[in-house]
This record gives structure tokens, C-alpha cells and sequence, in this order.
């Protein structure tokens, strides 16, 4: 480090692990000014710490310095990046299942760890009651009756479950009792909570740099929810004590509000609603690498195999293709062998599973879609809940005889559904849709992300909905792409490794 005359060392040690050596942290600075002294480097020859030790000098923490610095260069000259550098940790507690998909949604860098209904059970009246059924007494009391119906239904399947679950596994030889009704007791909440509403509350706690919390408040603010402009606003205003510049611009977007909103009505107008079977989840296939073509896979390993040999040599790629061209089915499958057999469990494929592509419609009960919405190099396009795409029914709960229960459940959160929708209340009916209700999505993904979905869902301790769900996707791409599929699948012991 570079010692001024005028940089005060001791004072510089407060916010910097080591003043001697090339790598340090930076901490007990305001977000903002971190996001500064990280910016002038690009324009100064100084280092981080010697920027500390300038800041420090000219202004007391620097946050009027870093305040004229945002407002030139981020929001004046649009060099957003700068506010990539400015991170900012928030509890959101009692919001509804149904906010915290949009949240999660809103924005990919976003961090998040949240409440589980697989772990623990929620408290009766922990849910999210909109402030426009006030004007509407009779719909009202309906709602509220719902979620406490639908709580009550919620205990008598958990109860089943738990007397099922106890009749029907031993304790493993060699098990402790407690620990093993433990883990029967959260296979019960994880199944009973199919019959909870997305009015059900939720806890999160979020991690993000201020760039993205920008974009998620943008696009919440911008939401036909009221409950999430709502939220988006009191998230505005107690982030503004950690990055107040960087948020000074985060407002509802006309683009955003307006657009969708007409797209709606043009969506209404010329589409007829269809009558769906109730044949529960599924996946559906839509694109691939190679459609169309009589061998769909050889041009997914080619496309693999060049970008291979690419990364590794120093030849053009059109130069390899022409060497491609010329190679055998063998051959190239040797290449790809080499690329994945020391895969391990925990390890990440190469960049090169990133060129193939695929696109697949999911139609997946609200509680499956929870789980999988965490996956964020998938890019999502989200129908809104819904009681049209029928139910997924927990194997568990049919075999303990709760599953009229749990049909009867769905069966009154329909009713009110149409009425809500009857009145024109399409901003309320989705939260008394229950988790057991499908949604349809589309998710469009690589095969590095597919790598990682088995991985992480396929695993023994995965919850069997999502399990089954990313097992019937692989099955699916498995058709056209069988080889690029099963060393995924090794992994987690369901194939033989690949030959």
C-alpha cells in the first residue's frame, strides 16, 4: 500500500483486514461508500485502501462523497454496475407464499432463504388477507373461512400422515426413536401442506447488491398486486439507511404495469378457455438441440465436441468443424467421454454443457413450482396461479386415506376462486389457490442447469414431487439426447455410468 503523509494507517485498519498484502476484505463501511471506493479504481491508479484512507479524510464515512458520486455516474450516465458493488441484507417476515414467488422471480441475482412449510408447521390465521375484501363484507368472511378451513384440513391430513407414516416404517435397525419420528414428522408437514392456500404467511431473508434490489422494486411497484407494491415500498424505505442514492430512482415502471396489463385483455380477447383433464403433473418437451433432425443428439456432441477442442487448442472454430466433419460417431463420443467421466458429485460440468439448449412446459403443482422457482439460471415464464391445470395428489396421502380430504379442500377453494373471479377480482382469487393446484410454466435451460437439477432434485433427501418432477424432464430429453443425459444421471445412482 502506498503510504501517504496525510492517510491515517490506524484509522485505515478499522475497515480493511491487512494494510501489507495483496488481498484483503472490506468491511464496517456504509454499502454506498464501498461501492465507490471499489468505482474510482477504474479511474484512479490508487488501490482500494488508499481510497478508504481519502475518503475518510475528506468527509466522515464519506456518504455525502459517495452520494454526488452516484448521482454522476450511476444515475445521471447510467454506469449501473457501480451499484453491483453495494450489498444490502433484508428480513421480510408474515408476507404471503404467493408475494414471495413474485419476489423471487423478480430478479435473478437476488439471494434468498426462506421459511419451510417442509419443516415446520405454520400457526392458524398466519395469512395474508387483502385490504380490498373490506369493501366486499360477504366475500370476506368467505375468505377467511377458506384459510381456516383450509388449516384445519391441513392438521387432519398431518395427523393421518404422522399415524400412517408411524404404522408403516420401522425404526432403521440400529435408529434412534426420536430422531426417526422426527423425520416422519416432516414427511407429514411436507405432504399436509398441499392443502395451505398462497395466502399462507412466509418468512425470507434476502441478500442482494443494490443494482438488482433496483430491479426488483421496479418491477414490484410496477405489480397488479397490491400486497407487493405495498411490501416494494416499506422494502424502499428501510433499504434507503443502507444505499438511499442507489435507490432514489427505484419506481413503478409505466412499461411494466401498462404493457402487461393490455397484453392481459388482448390475451382474454382472442384465446377460449379449455376444460383440462385433472390428470396432475407433468413435463412436456418443446425444443431441443437438434429437432427435427433424424439424429437430434449427433448434433448436440458435435456442437459439444467443437467447443471442446475450441477451449483447448488454438485453431478457429470453423477450421475444427471442417476436422469434426471428418470424424466418426466413435470418435466423438471418446471426446465427450473425456469431458465427463471424472465428474464428480459435487462438481460443476465445464462451460462448454452451456451450448446446449432446451425448453420444456411444466405443469406442476404450486408446491413442486415453490422449490423449482429457486433455480435461477432457468429463465421462467410464469402463468399466474390458477385452478385450471387440476392437482397433484401426494402419493402418501392416498395411501393414509386423507385423500378426500384434501380433494374436498381444493374443492372449496375453487368455489371461491370462480366467485372471486366472478366479481372481477383477479388480483385476490390466486391466493386462495392451494398448494396442491398445478400451475403451468415454461422454463428454458442448458444442459449445465440440467446437470445440476438431477443433482440437487434427484438426490435421496430431494422432496418426491420436485424429484419426480426433474425425473420425468431427464426421461424426456433422454429420448433425443441419451448420452449427454446419463453420466447427469450417474450421479445420483440411477443409471449405470455411461459405456
Amino acid at each position: 500500500m502506498a503510504e501517504g503523509k496525510d492517510l491515517n494507517l490506524d484509522e485505515i485498519k478499522k475497515y480493511v483486514s491487512n494494510t501489507d498484502r495483496d488481498i484483503y476484505t472490506v468491511s464496517n463501511l456504509p454499502e454506498e461508500v464501498v461501492a465507490v471506493i471499489f468505482a474510482y479504481v477504474s479511474r484512479s491508479p490508487k488501490g482500494f485502501r488508499d481510497n478508504i484512507g481519502t475518503v475518510i479524510k475528506e468527509e466522515q464515512f464519506g456518504q455525502e462523497r459517495a452520494a454526488k458520486f452516484h448521482e454522476k455516474w450511476v444515475l445521471n450516465y447510467g454506469h449501473a454496475s457501480v451499484a453491483e458493488h453495494a450489498a444490502v441484507h433484508i428480513g421480510i417476515e408474515r408476507v404471503s407464499r404467493l408475494f414471495s414467488s413474485l419476489l423471487e422471480l423478480s430478479n435473478e441475482y437476488l439471494s434468498f432463504t426462506e421459511y419451510s412449510q417442509r419443516y415446520q408447521k405454520p400457526q392458524k390465521g398466519d395469512f395474508y388477507v387483502p385490504d380490498e375484501l373490506n369493501e366486499k363484507p360477504s366475500l370476506l368472511s368467505e375468505y377467511i373461512e377458506l384459510n381456516d378451513y383450509l388449516y384445519d384440513t391441513y392438521v387432519q391430513i398431518n395427523d393421518k400422515l404422522y399415524d400412517f407414516l408411524k404404522r408403516s416404517i420401522p425404526i432403521p435397525q440400529g435408529g434412534e426413536e426420536k430422531a426417526h419420528l422426527r423425520a416422519l414428522e416432516k414427511i407429514a408437514f411436507e405432504d399436509a401442506r398441499y392443502a395451505l392456500s398462497l395466502a399462507t404467511y412466509t418468512n425470507l431473508g434476502i441478500t442482494a447488491n443494490a443494482r438488482a434490489i433496483e430491479d426488483t422494486l421496479t418491477k414490484l411497484l410496477s405489480s397488479k398486486y397490491k400486497e407487493a407494491r405495498k411490501r416494494a415500498e416499506e422494502i424502499k424505505q428501510e433499504v434507503r439507511f443502507s444505499v438511499p442514492t442507489l435507490l432514489k430512482y427505484a419506481n413503478k415502471n409505466k412499461y411494466i404495469k401498462e404493457t402487461g396489463e393490455e397484453l392481459e385483455r388482448i390475451a382474454r380477447s382472442i384465446l377460449i378457455p379449455q376444460q383440462e383433464s385433472k390428470t396432475g403433473s407433468g413435463v412436456k418437451l418443446l425444443d431441443w438441440v437438434g429437432k427435427g433432425l433424424s439424429n437430434p443428439e449427433e448434433s448436440a456432441i458435435d456442437k459439444m465436441v467443437m467447443g471442446i477442442l475450441f477451449e483447448h487448442s488454438d485453431l478457429s472454430y470453423q477450421e475444427i468443424e471442417r476436422e469434426i466433419d471428418r470424424r466418426d460417431w466413435k470418435s466423438k463420443l471418446i471426446v465427450l467421454k473425456k469431458a465427463i467421466e471424472k465428474l464428480g458429485k459435487h462438481d460443476n460440468p465445464m462451460n462448454v454443457f452451456k451450448l446446449i439448449n432446451y425448453e420444456a412446459e411444466f405443469v406442476i403443482s404450486e408446491a413442486c413450482w415453490h422449490q423449482l422457482l429457486r433455480h435461477r439460471k432457468v429463465n421462467w415464464i410464469t402463468q399466474e396461479p390458477s385452478v385450471s391445470n387440476g392437482i397433484t395428489m401426494p402419493p402418501n396421502v392416498e395411501q393414509a386415506g386423507a385423500e378426500e380430504l384434501l380433494r374436498e379442500a381444493t374443492l372449496k377453494s375453487e368455489e371461491l376462486y370462480g366467485k372471486l373471479m366472478n366479481e372481477n377480482l383477479t388480483e385476490i382469487a390466486p391466493y386462495v389457490v392451494t398448494n396442491a393446484h398445478n400451475r403451468r410454466v415454461i422454463g428454458s435451460f442448458d444442459l449445465w442447469e440440467l446437470y445440476h437439477l438431477t443433482n440437487l432434485r434427484m438426490s435421496e433427501g430431494a422432496q418426491w414431487d420436485i424429484k419426480n418432477i426433474v425425473g420425468i424432464l431427464a426421461k424426456e430429453i433422454s429420448k433425443y439426447h441419451p448420452n449427454l443425459v446419463a453420466p447427469a444421471l450417474r450421479r445420483v445412482e440411477v443409471v449405470n455410468p455411461m459405456e
